[in-house]
């Protein structure tokens, strides 16, 4: 009890110190909160861009080679289809992916579907309206949530796309690229990019002769399903950003550790003193623990709050793809673990530093 009272008033005595030095701690909390924040936003990017372009599924995609097929520029004839269908595979289920657009600023990803099987190869959720239907008479679409968000379309709406409208049935959710896109029929498709009977791909079973990987004639290659390669081109980009927040992260900590150094070197002689009459060694743990602690817990605290509020604001369209973080429980619990390395790394060096001075080196003054 004695020893829990003590510990209980040198944890005061070391928050009493953080509030008399306010203005440092401020200046240091600040640090950590940017810090945090920038982790913590680009945890929120990368993890976005992972699960959007990188969702795997259990079937494969034959699609013209050298291209991102399942996102734009593939094209092949039908006839790939019958091919496929020949070669022993059970079903080959055309699409097509194109972006259409005069410009970056108006690009728009555009998917013809089968209306009677598209809902079999993707889970997509209707939020608002219905699916499309096979035979209707006039020009019908689904819309992702992000597209009707940006272009301020609904159920009811009419979506002019490369100068022809569409009616809007139904706003989707997918949790992939195409929440950015429109969704048609694929004859529709067909007409619109004036194709003829081209697709871009077909999606085949695993269970059949071909593996990821696979070329076939043509040009051709077999690809997994959901796994867009156009991630791949921002790989050196985030790199870079990775590589820049953590520098930030780094400098972060060694300012730390520096100044809860300073504080415990200030406070030496108090610290001596405590030893002197017993105290054990984690008395120091206390102190220069309590202090860090409460520093970055409040700081990282408070950098994630500002990355939830800001991830909103910071989505931006390029080429019809809007990018964004998302800040969801798997990037909130890299961001704790994050700060919670900052505390162990800055706490370590003034610690260690301190414990390993004897009794009569601390209470020496030379000031």
């Amino acid at each position: 009890m004695h020893t829990l009272r003590t510990l209980a008033v040198i944890s005061s005595l070391a928050m009493r110190d953080l509030a008399r030095r306010w203005r440092m701690m401020l200046a240091l909390g600040t640090m950590v909160t940017l810090t945090v924040l920038s982790v913590t936003l680009l945890h929120g990017y990368t993890h976005s861009i992972e699960v959007r372009f990188r969702s795997a599924q259990p079937r494969l995609v034959v699609q013209q080679d050298s291209t991102v097929g399942e996102f734009a520029g593939s094209r092949i004839p039908a006839a790939v289809g019958d091919a496929l269908l020949a070669a022993g595979v059970s079903e080959a289920i055309p699409e097509v992916h194109a972006v259409t657009g005069t410009s970056g600023a108006d690009a728009m990803l555009v998917a013809g579907v089968d209306p009677d099987r598209y809902r079999d190869l993707d889970p997509y959720r209707i939020v608002s309206g219905r699916h499309l239907r096979s035979g209707e008479s006039q020009r019908t679409a689904i819309v992702g949530v992000a597209l009707a968000r940006r272009s301020g379309v609904g159920v009811g709406d009419t979506l002019r796309v490369r100068g022809r409208d569409f009616l809007v049935v139904g706003v989707f959710e997918l949790g992939t690229y195409l929440e950015d896109g429109v969704v048609v029929p694929i004859a529709d498709a067909q007409r619109l990019l004036g194709w003829g009977s081209d697709v871009s791909l077909y999606v085949i079973p695993e269970d059949g002769p071909y593996r990821a990987g696979d070329t076939l004639p043509g040009g051709l290659l077999v690809g997994q399903r959901g796994d867009v390669a156009l991630v791949d081109e921002w790989g050196p980009l985030l790199a870079l950003l990775t590589t820049s927040v953590w520098l930030l992260a780094a400098g972060a900590v060694a300012v730390l550790a520096v100044a809860l150094w300073r504080l415990a070197w200030i406070h030496r002689v108090d610290l001596g003193l405590l030893r002197l009459v017993g105290l054990p060694r984690r008395a120091l743990v206390v102190f220069l623990g309590v202090q860090a602690v409460a520093l970055v817990a409040v700081s990282a605290a408070a950098g994630l709050v500002l990355a939830v509020a800001l991830a909103p604001r910071m989505a931006r369209t390029t080429l019809a793809v809007t990018t964004a973080p998302v800040i969801d429980d798997w990037v909130l619990t890299r961001a704790a673990g994050d700060a919670m390395l900052i505390v162990v790394v800055a706490l370590a060096v003034p610690l260690v530093a301190v414990a390993r001075r004897s009794v009569s080196t601390l209470v020496r003054r030379d000031d």
